[in-house]
């Protein structure tokens, strides 16, 4: 429980934080390096070797999907283009409050084990990403009351699947759900790619494109190390569908 509560107050931290330092152009460019540095390093590291042990090649095209479909969207239909970027948005949320289950549902495993702390722990500090991550994509656009709904659906989404356990992993390994998962990911790749562009421009009309600054060294630095961390906490334990066959040898 104590691992459970943690998660939920950890989403607070972010928002928090870009609230008190908003002020700072220095710290939102180090805020957006982060989010970007670790949110891609978390799909690159975490999320796509699971999605590819279960599904194989064929993830393929609906990652590829997800990446490049909007873009293609918003050319081919420019007078929908805001709609598409939003419809991409809200597909990327889906998908991170379906990794917001299996988190729930690792935090369980880890409460009902007395080994494997550290994999408890790199669940709990992922969270601060995730929850940067929401509140950075839809606060600007969308204002504090989205973001914070959102970020209630994410605590919502993470009780749940503390309170199902591992009965909530073998749901999301069935192979149209994993292509599902596939394609959310690309959706939220894409938004990565894109919001930071978006937000340049927002921040200064005399820039074009983005520009790199101090901030934006640091907050990748940062992201890095806070990457190495996660990599060592989770260590060789799985907690993503498809892994729900090895809890009996390798409790979480």
């Amino acid at each position: 429980m104590n691992y459970l509560i943690a998660s939920l107050l950890i989403l607070a931290v972010g928002p928090l934080l870009f609230h008190a330092l908003r002020g700072l152009p220095r710290f939102l460019d180090s805020i957006t390096a982060f989010v970007m540095v670790t949110l891609a390093g978390l799909i690159l590291f975490d999320i796509l070797p699971s999605l590819w042990r279960l599904g194989g090649p064929w993830i393929l095209p609906f990652l590829l999907l997800g990446v490049a479909g909007p873009t293609l969207a918003e050319r081919g239909f420019q007078r929908i283009s805001g709609l598409t970027h939003n419809l991409t948005l809200s597909l990327g949320l889906m998908g991170l409050m379906l990794h917001t289950l299996t988190d729930g549902s690792a935090l369980a495993l880890a409460s009902q084990a007395q080994g494997h702390p550290l994999l408890a722990l790199g669940v709990v500090l992922h969270r601060l990403p995730a929850g940067l991550a929401v509140w950075w994509l839809l606060r600007p656009a969308f204002g504090r009351t989205a973001a914070s709904a959102a970020l209630g659906l994410m605590m919502l989404c993470t009780v749940l699947g503390f309170t199902l356990g591992e009965t909530v992993l073998a749901p999301l390994a069935s192979t149209e759900l994993v292509w599902l998962q596939a394609f959310v990911t690309g959706s939220i790749l894409h938004v990565l790619l894109h919001r930071p562009h978006e937000h340049q421009h927002e921040a200064d009309d005399h820039r074009h494109g983005l520009q790199l600054s101090t901030g934006h060294y640091l907050g990748a630095a940062i992201g890095l190390l806070f990457l190495a961390l996660l990599m060592l906490s989770h260590g060789t334990h799985d907690h993503h569908p498809g892994h729900s066959h090895d809890h009996s040898e390798h409790p979480h």
